[in-house]
């Protein structure tokens, strides 16, 4: 067959027509989207490019009142802490009376109380506060200071059920409910211990009496040094039927797992000794466990015993009340349990790991308060149980001198009681 002249024209163009198509299909259109999505990607980092300058120009605008913000967030912060304790508590009630030419004996405080408080509409939840009741004698001019201070004292506080009522040479008796408030707030920087000139030796610890002022830097060096021959001041006698008896009474010991393992006779002859120093240097702030102890008219409890980092547990309040602590150790790590006639910590059998203050010893600190009233007779029994290979010092402090409020019982090995 021959192909004509027209033939191969229609051919041509037919070629040229197939070409064009392949050409556009596989190359040109492919490449052309691929053009137009770019454009708009780059239209739209262009777009958010223009917002990030807009929040950057608008950040460098308000830069300097999001420091001023974040400043005020830190005196806030220093107002109200987040982690404002019964330890805290203590220590600002004690600066208070001070800088008021007042003094102080009752460290009694409340257990936490929530403070729902509504301010335009919003419910504030998460504040809270540590009241106790005061009785202090003060000049007039120094109860209006102290009226003033609630203003600027770090951290909040106020005054609240205030009675007045006029003592001799121109002092004033002030009766009055005191609070100390907190938040609670994760991202607040929390408040940290600071060593605190606060009086001690023959005036007591907290009693801002004649001894003298010292900053609290207990060494065990100081502790060998200042300590007498061994003076028990509370005569204890365990019995048969696990009872603790004094010269004035006799209570039973709760009967809870801890207590009946600890009270086993030991053949060992452990190391336990009371001492009545009247002068010594104590760094209670590194204290393992606080203990405080009060009268029965006290508004909470008349025992409270706090695990430094954990929380607290309370007494039963009543008259003749037992509580403990027990140590132990298994394997390389230590183990703790407390409890009074109240409540227990943990619960059932368990024990909770101890994590210690201080490498060197387990610090016990007891805060007590003098008698105030006839009928004022409650005695606390509590009872230290030592199975472990690390030492355990007690310190009393402000007990009464004629009548003391807490009485110790130690079982077990390296238990050293101390009475200031």
């Amino acid at each position: 067959m021959q192909i004509t002249e027209r033939d191969k024209k229609l051919l041509l163009i037919l070629g040229m027509v197939l070409l064009g198509f392949l050409f556009y299909n596989f190359f040109y259109n492919p490449y052309a989207q691929k053009l137009s999505s770019l454009l708009s990607e780059k239209q739209q980092l262009e777009n958010s490019l223009s917002e990030i300058e807009q929040k950057i120009a608008l950040y460098n605008a308000q830069k300097a009142k999001l420091e001023e913000i974040e400043k005020d967030y830190v005196v806030i912060s220093q107002k109200i802490p987040p982690n404002q304790d019964e330890k805290f508590s203590m220590l600002d009630l004690q600066r208070l009376a001070q800088m008021v030419g007042s003094k102080t004996s009752d460290f009694t405080f409340s257990q936490k109380q929530n403070l729902n408080v509504n301010y335009n509409n919003v419910n504030i939840a998460k504040a809270y506060f540590y009241s106790s009741k005061q009785n202090w004698q003060m000049t007039y001019a120094n109860f209006k200071k102290l009226l003033f201070l609630q203003k600027d004292f770090l951290p909040l506080y106020s005054l609240d059920s205030i009675s007045l009522s006029s003592g001799n040479n121109n002092m004033v008796t002030a009766s009055f409910e005191i609070r100390f408030y907190g938040y609670e707030d994760t991202l607040a920087p929390v408040r940290q211990w600071q060593n605190f000139s606060i009086p001690s030796g023959k005036g007591d610890l907290f009693s801002g009496g004649t001894g003298q002022k010292v900053e609290f830097s207990y060494t065990e060096e100081d502790l060998k040094k200042n300590e007498p021959a061994s003076q028990p001041t509370v005569k204890v006698e365990r019995t048969d039927n696990l009872s603790v008896t004094n010269s004035e009474q006799q209570t039973t010991l709760p009967q809870t797992s801890a207590n009946i393992s600890s009270n086993k006779p030991n053949s060992n002859k452990p190391e336990q000794q009371q001492n009545q120093l009247s002068n010594e240097k104590v760094d209670y702030t590194k204290a393992d466990f606080v203990v405080t102890v009060s009268t029965l008219y006290s508004p909470t409890t008349n025992i409270t015993i706090e695990k430094t980092g954990k929380g607290s547990i309370f007494g039963a309040k009543k008259k003749n009340e037992n509580a403990y602590i027990t140590i132990e150790k298994k394997g390389d790590k230590y183990y703790y349990k407390m409890g009074t006639e109240a409540s227990v910590y943990p619960q059932g059998n368990s024990f909770d790991q101890l994590n210690f203050q201080s490498s060197s010893q387990i610090l016990i600190v007891v805060f007590s308060s003098p008698r105030k009233y006839k009928d004022d007779d409650n005695v606390v029994t509590l009872k230290i149980t030592n199975n472990s290979d690390k030492p355990i010092k007690v310190y009393i402090s402000n007990d009464d001198k004629q009548k003391p409020r807490v009485n110790i019982v130690t079982n077990g090995s390296k238990v050293n009681v101390t009475r200031k």
